[in-house]
């Protein structure tokens, strides 16, 4: 029986083999690119890491901001497909390569900006502490974390008393809006939280800056 990471990789391979999921492909989420730009004021030109990057619609838009990307992804399909559609849209200034979250092949403080749309939501409450030392250990002091998660009104989670969902094998789970403040709020000041809701239900999208004082944090 497989366990339930490999559950969780089998569901993403079969989404990227086909091109048959909930996410869209190419064009980038319009609430993600404008916290982009606000960092951008801040942090022109900067290093940015793309975690769970997917086809690539996030890096390539980053990239078109001046952002020097690194897009990451464990899946080949998922990584493939991107560099074709880098290719296709002429984005340069982008790399994809494929790396587990959990294990951040990146030296300490390599990214002046962390975007996450959509890993963060697959990872089950055990693997917390592990994604938020890779994170802290490659963002910069200062650096910026922009966050793309589920709400409790995602459709998925509407009407459910548990904020954890298991389909086809893929895990997802829904964030209030204490939850993100009781897992990041000690490590990152929030600048931004906002709650959006289109026809698939909601999404937070996060800004938030590291604090100097988390500077020491360590992987575990």
């Amino acid at each position: 029986m497989p366990t339930a990471s490999q559950a969780n990789r089998r569901y993403f391979r079969e989404a990227y083999r086909t091109g048959q999921h909930g996410w869209g492909e190419e064009e980038p989420n319009p609430c993600v690119v404008d916290l982009l730009k606000r960092v951008r004021r801040q942090a022109p030109g900067g290093r940015m890491l793309d975690i769970g990057c997917g086809e690539g619609r996030h890096s390539i838009a980053a990239a078109r901001l001046g952002f020097r990307v690194t897009a990451i992804d464990f899946e080949p399909l998922a990584l493939a497909r991107a560099r074709r559609f880098a290719r296709r849209k002429g984005a340069k200034r982008v790399v994809f390569r494929r790396a587990d979250v959990l294990r951040l092949p990146f030296s300490r403080g390599r990214f002046d900006l962390a975007l996450d749309c959509g890993c963060l939501h697959h990872q089950r409450k055990s693997d917390w502490s592990k994604y938020k030392a890779n994170l802290l250990r490659v963002l910069k002091p200062e650096g910026f974390y922009v966050l793309s998660v589920f709400s409790p009104r995602f459709r998925l989670f509407r009407g459910s008393r548990r904020p954890w969902h298991i389909a086809y094998g893929a895990y997802r789970r829904c964030f209030t809006r204490k939850a993100l403040v009781d897992l990041l709020g000690h490590e990152f000041d929030i600048i931004a939280l906002t709650e959006e809701r289109g026809r698939e239900g909601g999404f937070w999208n996060v800004l938030l800056r590291r604090r100097q004082a988390s500077a020491r944090y360590e992987v575990v």
